[in-house]
């Protein structure tokens, strides 16, 4: 009967902090959703895939950089001006 007992007993233990935990996470999650999206840690970028630009790579030196920042020489892209000059001289 005593082990009964303890057994129960345990099982109410763990029941308790279960519920505790699963009551923590759910605060967690609101208050988060409360602060809005950009003070929430795990948030999401700020941009979308709506923001996504090509990236096109430097004919001197192979970096990649957005097409609106590449510097555009004939039919090559080039990451500054300095190197599309180089590459002309």
């Amino acid at each position: 009967m005593r082990i009964i007992l303890w057994l129960v007993l345990g099982v109410l233990v763990i029941l308790a902090l279960k519920k505790k935990a699963r009551d923590m996470q759910s605060r967690a999650y609101q208050s988060r959703s409360e602060m809005g999206p950009a003070s929430a840690p795990s948030a999401a970028p700020a941009h979308t895939v709506k923001d996504a630009e090509d990236m096109v790579s430097c004919a001197h030196c192979q970096l990649y950089v957005p097409v609106s920042d590449a510097v555009l020489r004939g039919e090559l892209h080039f990451c500054s001006v300095a190197h599309a000059d180089q590459h002309t001289h």
